[in-house]
């Protein structure tokens, strides 16, 4: 795994993004978002970004768990599970946590909750444990690796809280708080535990002004006192503190990705 992600740094951001954005990467989303219960607003919206050609967040996912085969998996914003079932579904055995409030009617859908997203796990051949942490992610990430200011050149010299909890992870993805402030706690609380060889996958950096309402937008946002003026500001300010991650950024289409793998030192 190590080896493939580090290759992947000497390539440009348009050759990474095109290799994820494959013909079979495509269709694996496809197929595995119309074998799972449909979200009226939002399967729809993904399958026909899927199918237009275009980048989209789950076809990242699922090129890099095809890449990688990940033993760890993260994801901060789980709602219906549609990232996570396509990352189990290149990788059935891999081990899941996933962090998530369960807002109701969240983005204007319903929010079933981890024992539904579990069982469509399961329906779709997924083998290995998924372990659901609810609650605000600013409380739980911090109590789930303890001491959240440990950089990664420290995680061995501590054991994990539980014998079974890793102390770092292969896969993230960081879609949850979208105010600024929220969501660089977010990542700074995890970025610090991205394995040797991962990758960190942080969702909605190109949102346009032209598709969203402003004031929405703005009150989603919330304070700016760093002057990040958007979640793509967040992203380089976070992972600017972390000199051994290589980013990349797609801003070609909305809502956009970026991606950071850290090397090996």
């Amino acid at each position: 795994m190590t080896a493939t992600a580090l290759g992947w740094a000497n390539l440009s951001a348009p050759e990474l993004f095109a290799m994820a954005a494959n013909e079979t990467s495509r269709r694996h989303v496809i197929e595995t978002l119309s074998s799972m219960q449909a979200d009226p607003n939002w399967t729809p919206v993904i399958v026909g970004m899927v199918q237009s050609g275009k980048l989209e967040t789950r076809t990242l996912l699922s090129w890099l768990a095809a890449e990688l085969k990940p033993a760890t998996y993260l994801e901060v914003g789980v709602r219906r599970g549609f990232s996570m079932a396509v990352v189990a579904r290149e990788s059935p055995g891999v081990s899941i946590y996933g962090f998530d409030r369960w807002l109701s009617n969240y983005a204007g859908s319903e929010n079933p909750g981890p024992q539904f997203v579990e069982s469509e796990l399961r329906r779709l051949g997924y083998t290995g444990r998924a372990k659901f942490i609810s609650g605000n992610s600013h409380k739980t990430l911090r109590s789930f690796f303890g001491n959240p200011e440990r950089r990664w050149w420290q995680l061995g010299k501590a054991a994990p809280r539980d014998a079974d909890q890793p102390a770092s992870f292969d896969l993230m993805l960081i879609d949850g708080d979208h105010s600024l402030l929220g969501a660089y706690q977010d990542l700074m609380d995890t970025l610090p535990h991205l394995a040797p060889g991962g990758v960190m996958v942080f969702d909605d950096v190109a949102v346009s002004p032209d598709d969203v309402d402003p004031e929405a937008q703005r009150k989603e946002a919330g304070p700016d006192p760093h002057g990040w003026g958007n979640l793509l500001g967040v992203w380089k300010a976070a992972t600017g503190k972390f000199p051994e991650l290589t980013t990349f950024e797609f801003l070609d289409n909305t809502p956009g990705v970026a991606v950071a793998i850290r090397r090996a030192e």
